[in-house]
């Protein structure tokens, strides 16, 4: 039989009552997790230092768990995201013992499938990857030398020959560097070759498996670089020859499976100073075939080859708030013209697209062959994602121009073809669906980013209660998926510090298959009165990297 430990009934009785909003909620009953059946602290934390989940989640080796914590900053209700510094990995035994704190200044702490029992981590000051004992009793080892000043810090762009990186020479141009995996990642240390030098390093865009400096493009095996004479170059990693691949590019994009390849011809056909136009050939590599898709600047597109796998291909014809964009359908590249400011977000089966504006988040189906488009809700909505018949989004405005990431309201699904049916009466971006059909969101997410962490079942929308004063940002679902676990941080006080709680197993009620897990694209406005597109990480996370650097550049 399940029952709630007193203690946590107390603080879950008290919390109910005063944050959980006007209707009191039940308390979840957990399973047994620690000889406790209740959130079990396996990691006590000063209250400033939390779980903030960005590039690092919780990561389990063997019978360790480790986390990075940060140092906190005050917050603030106009706050984008979270303020962190100080980073530290902390390492505990799966039940709290042990607990040491095994590395300082080191985030981003990964494992490879090459290497599925060491942990490794980016060093802050030093841009070395390292590698991290779980018991603490060794000091880091540096696995991957780096050079302090490289482009991007810690590239972390993995290859099955070793690790990507940039040796910066200015702000155009950098030398492509490939450090190999060493034979044993605890003892030794692999220096970094030099695979191409004076690459550009300047040109935007994004594609490919793995993007280093933005203008690089990365696969398993091989890489696509610009050289200083407007060469697309291939370096193949197996043996590490380069050859020239395609000759006179200004820019160039990449799907992420290697397939399809864009680039714009050097030779300038029109347009201005920081947009300059010129022939888009679009190439099968498949097939060695090439096709001439426009004359446009690749500036003006956002992410022309994101929904390539779905068949689809999206060029800017110029400034997306004035002209259209051409979207073609592969492999036979008929085309249709559509609103520049339109994103689309996933291919059905039928052929009809799922898109929204830049400037709101109105969802409409749209059948370009047919000349139609419908929208599906009367709300602006947040799409989490896609299923076979509809999607699930909850209502809130657009982030990060009107909206922000702790904005909650109302969830639905929305049938492609039928009425919307509100499953959730509130979640938020920092949301994670749990193996049935219930989902897991931190709720009324305040100025400081402390939370009330809710499961709600969507079958029937009844919310329970997990836990509060939980920091928004530190929830996650990765590492205990299969054992029903999950972890978070708490700021209350003497309570602070890192818990685990094993949520009860329910049977799959009308669970649904997702035909594509929407990875979004939050967009901030630029001083020029332009959007500019963020992408996120994956679904519900922001790349918060990216977000800066866009928000850097003069984004409001």
């Amino acid at each position: 039989m399940r029952r709630i430990g007193a203690a946590i009934g107390c603080i879950g009785a008290v919390l109910t009552c005063t944050s959980c909003g006007p209707e009191p909620i039940a308390q979840e009953e957990f399973e047994e997790v620690c000889g406790q059946t209740g959130p079990f602290r396996i990691l006590p934390l000063a209250p400033d230092r939390q779980v903030h989940n960005t590039w690092s989640w919780a990561t389990r080796v063997g019978d360790r768990l480790l986390f990075v914590t940060y140092r906190i900053g005050p917050g603030g209700e106009k706050q984008l995201f979270p303020e962190t510094s100080e980073p530290e990995v902390w390492s505990t035994g799966l039940c709290g013992e042990s607990p040491v704190m095994v590395a300082r200044g080191v985030d981003k702490i990964i494992t490879l499938e090459r290497w599925p029992e060491v942990v490794l981590g980016c060093d802050e000051e030093t841009a070395e990857v390292v590698s991290v004992d779980p018991l603490g009793t060794r000091e880091p080892h540096v696995v991957f030398a780096s050079d302090p000043e490289a482009y991007g810090d810690c590239a972390l762009r993995w290859t099955d020959y070793g690790m990507l990186s940039i040796a910066e020479h200015d702000e155009d141009f950098g030398a492509l560097m490939l450090t190999p995996y060493p034979d044993d990642p605890l003892t030794q240390t692999s220096e970094p070759v030099v695979l191409l030098d004076n690459v550009r390093i300047t040109s935007t865009g994004r594609g490919g498996v793995g993007i280093v400096a933005n203008s690089i493009r990365t696969f398993p095996d091989f890489v696509l670089a610009l050289d200083a004479e407007g060469t697309l170059m291939r370096v193949d990693l197996a043996d590490r020859s380069v050859a020239p691949f395609v000759e006179n590019v200004r820019g160039v994009e990449t799907s992420r499976d290697g397939r399809w390849l864009l680039w714009q011809d050097a030779t300038l056909t029109g347009g201005d100073a920081y947009n300059p136009e010129g022939d888009m050939f679009l190439r099968d590599l498949s097939t060695g075939t090439d096709a001439l898709l426009a004359r446009t600047s690749l500036e003006f597109s956002r992410f022309p080859l994101s929904m390539a796998d779905a068949g689809i291909v999206q060029i800017g014809l110029g400034y997306v708030h004035r002209d259209p964009q051409r979207v073609f359908f592969l492999p036979e590249l008929d085309f249709f013209d559509v609103p520049g400011d339109l994103d689309f977000n996933a291919k059905l089966d039928d052929g009809r697209l799922l898109g929204s504006s830049l400037f709101d988040a109105y969802y409409k189906l749209f059948d370009l062959r047919a000349g139609t488009s419908r929208q599906l809700f009367e709300r602006e909505m947040r799409l989490q994602w896609v299923e076979d018949d509809g999607m699930v989004a909850y209502e809130a405005k657009p982030c990060c121009i009107e909206g922000g990431f702790r904005d909650q309201g109302p969830m639905w699904r929305v049938p492609f073809d039928g009425e919307p049916t509100q499953i959730a009466k509130r979640v938020t971006d920092y949301m994670s669906r749990l193996g049935d059909d219930r989902v897991l969101s931190p709720v009324d997410i305040g100025g400081d980013w402390l939370s009330d962490l809710i499961v709600i079942d969507l079958a029937t929308g009844e919310e329970r209660f997990v836990d509060g004063h939980v920091y928004a940002t530190s929830v996650d679902t990765r590492w205990g998926e299969e054992d029903g676990l999950i972890s978070y941080s708490i700021r209350d006080g003497e309570r602070s510090g890192v818990y685990v709680a094993r949520l009860p197993v329910q049977a799959r009620s009308g669970s649904r298959k997702s035909i594509r897990e929407h990875v979004g694209v939050d967009v901030v406005r630029g001083v020029d009165g332009l959007p500019v597109p963020v992408p996120r990480l994956q679904p519900g996370v922001p790349d918060w990297k990216a977000l800066a650097a866009a928000r850097a550049r003069g984004a409001e």
